[in-house]
């Protein structure tokens, strides 16, 4: 099941306004859930189907709060608040009758304003391609990274016992189609927690909370070109640990920012 088919599966309920239905296999399954980056691409799909005029999406929190099997999924929209110029929504993602998820999205179009900072950009250097791309190893990859290619710049692969609380990582989309705003927030979840890195032998994880911000909206792009994620461990405790991510574009813009609570079982 291709991304864009995801996108495609969501339908509204006859005679029940906000409630939407979706359809998503277990190529996109993490464990025993559905990866976290497809569920919030369901949320805003929703959002967005239930409002088709809404403006860019600037900020995404999400709350996993119980197992999203993959099959039949139920999504409640409600409108928060609508402004002159923001939009605030949120969506709950359910599997049967649990609220497996909860989206608070907030949607903003553009207005003069007297700051204006750019990010610098930092496209690849001519030459550098990171290290082999990663196959997808049935039995062993997580189920949905067969969506997208993997090529390690700097840091450590999951469960190395790397010493360096940080990873650079270039991604792509493997499935047909442009990168849109669904698209990248779905891949801006794809890389796996910078802890895993750090720790020897195989330790399950799971994202408790994830904070997503866009920082610029372009048109959409191939999902040929290599985007790259530099992440960080920012602090780890008590099981739980902290990290931060920035998101670049094939040409080098940075295009969001990503923060996390992982726990992690090791």
């Amino acid at each position: 099941m291709h991304i864009e088919d995801v996108c495609l599966s969501i339908s509204p309920i006859a005679g029940q306004p906000g409630w939407f239905n979706a359809e998503v296999d277990d190529s996109w399954a993490q464990g025993r859930t559905l990866f976290g980056g497809i569920q919030a691409l369901l949320a805003v799909r929703a959002m967005r189907t239930a409002m088709p005029d809404l403006p860019p999406l600037w900020s995404l929190h999400t709350t996993f709060a119980a197992p999203a099997a993959p099959g039949r999924l139920g999504l409640q929209v409600e409108l928060l608040r609508q402004g002159r110029s923001a939009v605030q929504m949120a969506t709950r993602l359910l599997a049967g009758d649990q609220v497996a998820a909860m989206f608070v999205a907030v949607f903003g179009a553009s207005r003069d304003s007297a700051l204006s900072l750019r990010p610098a950009a930092r496209p690849l250097a001519d030459g550098i391609s990171g290290g082999p791309e990663l196959p997808f190893i049935p039995g062993m990859s997580p189920e949905f990274t067969r969506h997208y290619a993997y090529r390690w710049m700097e840091g450590g692969l999951p469960f190395s016992g790397h010493s360096q609380p940080a990873n650079r990582i270039l991604l792509r989309q493997r499935d047909p189609g442009l990168m849109g705003e669904e698209q990248i927030v779905a891949m801006a979840d794809a890389i796996p927690p910078v802890a895993l890195s750090m720790v020897q032998g195989h330790a399950p994880a799971s994202t408790i909370s994830w904070e997503l911000e866009f920082v610029h909206h372009g048109q959409p792009v191939s999902n040929e070109g290599w985007w790259r994620m530099d992440a960080s461990l920012v602090a780890a405790r008590d099981g739980y640990t902290n990290q931060d991510a920035h998101l670049h574009g094939p040409d080098g813009e940075l295009v969001a920012l990503s923060r996390q609570v992982v726990a992690v079982f090791a």
